[in-house]
């Protein structure tokens, strides 16, 4: 951060220099005009926009010799850099079509618009300018809970496939999340004018985001192992006790996100040492049921990932 002195200018204006480093980025130069706009306590200073329209990113990727999750892990990333054409070509493109229809049909509002035998053109016709950030926070919300409610019905249905689908709902929310927050740090003058984003704003969002899409992860990974238990009425019951506190703890910590409560935030990290010792307890029969470790081991995992989502509440605010 940098502090400029404030000069007076005549009786009815004040000014104050622009760094050097901001100007030159910007290609401006003496003469040019600069947008200012009034935001509550904040000035945004921007250049005149350009005429020409910006020429749209492209990535080409070769698909020969590569696994599927290679491939899968390149048109993530193009994705995720703003890349609004990508491009999939290879002698192996005929071999490969379902497998890479799915690889972009993963992927929000990435759409085929052209295909042959050896080539494959995936665009994207998103404005990230109108993409917000909280409201991808809070879609991801809503799916993880139905997750953890399906989840504690384990024993009585067998509702796998439905949690499975709902883990790629997120997974596809977080990977625009993720997009939409490096499109507006890449972008902060519009960050702030569309959607009054900070910087800490864009960094608490990325790392909510991170750690919902892990919550739902470890959600689905121990219902996987649970639904294969073949224990004691007694134990299930357990296991559904415990994922029904799982629920509570994760809705109220992000209870306390929406509500800004950092108040609410360090209460509720108290239970993770409570949880802990219940998790320790039900370890004792780790040895009798098959699975059961898995279990207990995907349960831990989601208590320290729920503590940590509570932790970005009262740590960057």
């Amino acid at each position: 951060m940098e502090y400029r002195k404030l000069i007076s200018f005549g009786k009815s204006s004040y000014v104050v220099s622009l760094p050097k480093p901001w100007v030159v980025q910007n290609k401006l130069k003496k003469g040019d005009h600069i947008y200012i706009e009034e935001s509550g306590n904040n000035l945004i200073l921007s250049k005149k926009e350009s005429s020409e329209k910006k020429e749209d990113k492209r990535k080409i990727i070769d698909v020969d010799d590569k696994s599927p999750h290679w491939i899968w892990r390149e048109v993530c990333s193009g994705y995720i850099l703003n890349n609004h054409e990508i491009v999939l070509k290879g002698s192996e493109i005929k071999n490969k079509v379902k497998e890479l229809q799915n690889v972009v049909q993963n992927l929000i509002a990435l759409e085929i618009m052209e295909q042959t035998s050896d080539t494959i053109i995936a665009k994207d016709f998103l404005d990230m300018d109108n993409v917000s950030l909280s409201e991808l926070i809070q879609k991801m919300d809503v799916v993880t809970r139905t997750m953890i409610n399906e989840g504690c019905q384990v024993f009585k249905d067998c509702n796998y496939d439905s949690i499975n689908d709902r883990d790629k709902d997120v997974n596809r929310l977080y990977f625009l999340l993720y997009r939409a927050a490096l499109f507006n740090m890449e972008n902060p003058t519009k960050a702030m004018k569309n959607f009054k984003l900070t910087p800490m704003d864009m960094l608490r969002s990325l790392f909510m985001g991170f750690y919902i899409e892990v919550i739902a992860d470890e959600v689905r990974r121990t219902i996987r192992y649970a639904r294969k238990i073949k224990g004691s009425p007694e134990m299930e019951k357990q296991i559904r006790s415990f994922l029904e506190k799982m629920r509570d703890y994760y809705v109220d910590t992000m209870k306390s996100f929406y509500k800004k409560d950092i108040e609410l935030a360090f209460k509720i990290s108290d239970l993770k040492m409570d949880f802990e010792k219940d998790l320790d307890k039900m370890e004792s029969e780790v040895q009798k049921i098959e699975h059961l470790n898995k279990v207990v081991n995907q349960l831990q995992r989601l208590v320290t990932n729920i503590h940590n989502l509570g932790r970005i509440i009262y740590t960057l605010e």
